[in-house]
């Protein structure tokens, strides 16, 4: 950030810790004030094929009769909801929450479900979004899946009804680009724009007392056992190997070096590491276990992976992709979905 982040960035946080409601807040009043920016969010969604209506007004924290609270629910100029968005920065998608919010859509359509969260956050939140859709009770499934420049979309299968999420960044472009720079419009969204990019920062942010209890270092405990559960089941099972390679611990967490084993039992010429990544955990958010391999590239591992379906990330000479725990489970659930996850991903690594 090379510019003055703005009063909205500096106030807030000594006000309150519900950074993503003011931020939703700040977007809603925005909108509702500018029928350029509303005009902007429309084209925003109408080119990712939403069929929606004009959205003519904005209201925030609507609470619904099953107690859910969406971030914010847009209106047509029939007063039916088409439009809901929950806004994120780093705090974690609620169990259920993304297909409690697609049943408040008004019905038929159409109608979409918007997220909105930091760019570097779009491929692990997307891939829980979907999760989520696939674990619902009453199970959505989306069909026509895409990955572009800062967007993810879904068509809802038999309805007329979309799921997507967008980056702030976009969406603050897309409504800059409407209004005159001069204007007091786009002073505010300056404000706002200035208030995201520092939930993007390392900037020190209050403690909180909840942090501060025992649970967390318990649960980082638990952790560092859950990886040395699944590579030792790993091994058990005779597709692993950690032969020659040692436990190590790294200044962003702990982590286990392995090699996959093909069919024949031979290892792969190169090293793999399961590990906790605070820094991963921090930047890109929804799984603190994360997954290197050595020597791979994105493109090669999504050629294998004919749904090209997991998320995969190019650094450090190789790639990373995480691993996702279940939650409000008991530990043997959470071990055994994670090492059903780590062969997944041998199966596409060693083919």
């Amino acid at each position: 950030m090379d510019h003055d982040p703005g009063l909205l960035a500096y106030l807030v946080p000594r006000l309150t810790t519900r950074s993503e409601d003011t931020a939703t807040d700040a977007l809603a009043f925005i909108l509702n004030k500018s029928e350029a920016c509303r005009h902007a969010l429309d084209s925003l969604l109408s080119e990712q094929d939403s069929g929606l209506e004009p959205i003519t007004r904005f209201e925030t924290q609507v609470t619904h009769e099953d107690g859910s609270r969406p971030d914010m629910v847009g209106y047509d100029s029939d007063g039916n909801a088409r439009l809901i968005v929950e806004s994120k920065f780093w705090a974690a998608l609620l169990e259920g929450q993304a297909s409690g919010y697609l049943k408040q859509l008004e019905a038929p359509g159409p109608g979409v479900l918007l997220f909105i969260a930091p760019g570097t956050r779009l491929a692990t939140l997307w891939a829980e979004i979907e999760r989520q859709m696939e674990a619902a009770e009453d199970p959505v499934q989306l069909e026509t899946v895409e990955s572009l420049d800062r967007i993810r979309k879904a068509v809802v299968s038999d309805s007329a009804n979309r799921v997507m999420l967008i980056s702030w960044d976009l969406v603050l472009d897309r409504l800059a680009a409407a209004v005159p720079a001069d204007s007091q419009v786009a002073s505010d969204l300056r404000q706002l724009r200035g208030f995201v990019e520092v939930q993007d920062l390392d900037a020190f942010l209050p403690i909180q007392r909840e942090e501060l209890s025992p649970s967390f270092p318990r649960r980082i405990r638990w952790l560092n056992h859950l990886i040395d559960d699944v590579v030792d089941r790993a091994i058990e099972k005779g597709w692993m190997s950690v032969e020659g390679l040692k436990a190590t611990p790294q200044r962003a967490g702990y982590g286990r070096y392995l090699r996959f084993l093909d069919d024949r039992g031979a290892p792969t010429s190169y090293a793999s590491f399961l590990c906790v990544t605070v820094d991963y955990w921090a930047t890109m958010g929804d799984t603190p276990l994360w997954l290197w391999i050595g020597w791979q590239t994105e493109s090669d591992f999504q050629s294998r992976d004919g749904s090209s379906s997991l998320t995969v990330i190019e650094d450090d000479g190789g790639m990373w992709t995480p691993i996702y725990l279940k939650v409000e489970v008991e530990y043997h659930s959470v071990l055994a979905d994670a090492v059903s996850q780590l062969h997944r991903i041998r199966e596409i690594a060693v083919s």
